[in-house]
């Protein structure tokens, strides 16, 4: 798979510190499933947060490594029955096993969980209309921070031309689109921010399916897409 877009930086690190919400959380993993160099970065990342972290640790052991020693036992003496702390997952969702083919699986790993046991194939998806030529699927079971949905455009048709109020991603799954930043296809994403304003459009030989991720809602410039804007959740 020639992916040409991929996630910045700054999202996948966070992504490998466990910073960022389980919808961004669950776009990155999918784009992964499919993308050796993002796969990589993210363990340069997680390498280098743990050197970091290990570094912070042995200076604090040097400066008061007796007191920090003895305060531990103390608590430890002070409770017959300590519990057990354990620390917090730095992910939630797992990214799967890697696909190295030239197509993009029909479910990828990560998507799995969260749609209807029923749906074998983006085919498959009980797909709601949004508007002439798009539908979309709302991931119910993702955290309430953010949204994450399917959205699929029919050959030609557009989504009315919006900016962002925080962060959005988008996933390709099938087929392509075209917007002021360039052409994405399956497997690339598109990583934008507050800044960005453009209108994708699908491209005319098939339709288009994306996974978008968004932690505040579109700011649509028409007034007919403000209007449903929030009977659509979006």
């Amino acid at each position: 798979m020639n992916i040409k877009h991929h996630p910045t930086d700054q999202t996948l690190m966070d992504y490998a510190s466990g910073t960022m919400s389980q919808a961004m959380e669950l776009l990155v993993a999918t784009h992964m499933t499919v993308c050796p160099h993002c796969r990589d970065k993210v363990a340069e990342f997680e390498t280098m947060g743990g050197a970091v972290l290990e570094n912070v640790t042995r200076m604090e052991m040097a400066d008061h490594s007796l007191d920090h020693v003895m305060a531990m036992l103390e608590r430890e003496t002070a409770n017959e029955n300590p519990a057990v702390q354990e620390l917090p997952m730095t992910r939630r969702i797992a990214v799967g096993e890697s696909i190295t083919g030239s197509a993009m699986p029909s479910i990828p790993t990560p998507l799995v969980k969260f749609l209807p046991d029923n749906v074998l194939s983006l085919e498959d998806v009980p797909w709601k209309t949004l508007a002439p030529g798009v539908k979309h699927f709302q991931l119910k079971s993702v955290e309430s921070k953010g949204t994450v949905r399917l959205m699929k455009i029919a050959p030609g048709v557009s989504i009315p031309d919006h900016g962002h109020h925080g962060h959005e991603m988008t996933l390709l799954l099938k087929g392509s689109y075209i917007d002021d930043i360039g052409r994405f296809r399956a497997g690339d994403v598109a990583d934008l921010d507050d800044d960005v304003d453009h209108q994708p459009i699908a491209d005319t030989a098939e339709e288009c399916i994306c996974l978008i991720a968004t932690d505040a809602p579109m700011k649509f410039s028409g007034f007919l897409p403000k209007l449903l804007q929030p009977f659509f959740g979006i």
